[in-house]
């Protein structure tokens, strides 16, 4: 079944941070809403299935109609509906970016800018820093957890955002999260700059054609098995 509780969360990012080396490496936001609720946004930065190292692509000057459709300010969680003609993302039927201009990074790797938090760091720091930008986290809600401080950045109650990335063509465990207009993004609204930035997240080990009402990979185009690399996998990242 497609996951649940999906939508896009709009609130201004106060806060990040690095997880690291982990079992399980999340790219951690801290926002805050024009209500003053606050949420973490959990961004995986590497993927339990084989190859490990994630798709990312980041579109500094993005255009999309759906921009169109999302509030102006830091209006806080909306739940959308999984169907075209809204504001509810599709990597394969939304023409948002071409496929082909996705690369890999390392979810952690010693120096500066070469691995994918380095990456997220520099959009998400860029929307911390200037007041009037807007962060629109496309993906699930997690329900707020009353009496439980979050686990990353204290805040009570604890409540979020995760899936940020594409939730169809999946394979193993995760293809019951398979769905169609219901893929998790990051877009920045940079209105000082008159801009948008994209940025969108895949595991390479999803199909990129997929059934248009489960989401499910099509048999004739399951993603081919990686060739092995040698040595230890690497550490496999869990849920949020």
């Amino acid at each position: 079944m497609p996951i649940d509780h999906y939508g896009v969360l709009a609130a201004r990012a106060v806060d990040r941070r690095r997880e690291g080396a982990t079992d399980t490496p999340h790219y951690q936001i801290h926002l805050l809403d024009e209500s003053g609720t606050h949420f973490r946004a959990a961004v995986n930065v590497e993927s339990q299935q084989a190859p490990s190292e994630l798709l990312y692509l980041v579109d500094e000057d993005f255009s999309h109609p759906v921009t169109a459709l999302l509030p102006a300010t830091a209006a806080g969680w909306r739940a959308l509906p999984s169907r075209q003609g809204g504001a509810a993302l599709d990597f394969v039927r939304g023409k948002l970016f071409e496929r082909s201009a996705m690369r890999t990074l390392p979810p952690d790797r010693p120096g500066a800018d070469n691995d994918l938090p380095d990456l997220l760091d520099r959009q998400v720091l860029r929307a911390i820093e200037d007041p009037a930008a807007v962060l629109y986290v496309f993906g699930q809600r997690w329900p707020a957890e009353p009496g439980e401080p979050d686990k990353v950045f204290g805040f009570e109650p604890g409540n979020g955002v995760h899936d940020v990335h594409m939730n169809q063509g999946n394979s193993g465990r995760f293809r019951g999260d398979d769905g169609v207009w219901q893929d998790g993004a990051l877009l920045i609204r940079l209105p000082s700059e008159s801009r948008w930035v994209g940025v969108f997240l895949a595991f390479q080990s999803q199909a990129w054609h997929t059934d248009d009402r489960t989401g499910h990979a099509l048999d004739s185009h399951q993603p081919k098995p990686p060739k092995p690399r040698g040595g230890r996998p690497s550490p496999a990242a869990g849920p949020v």
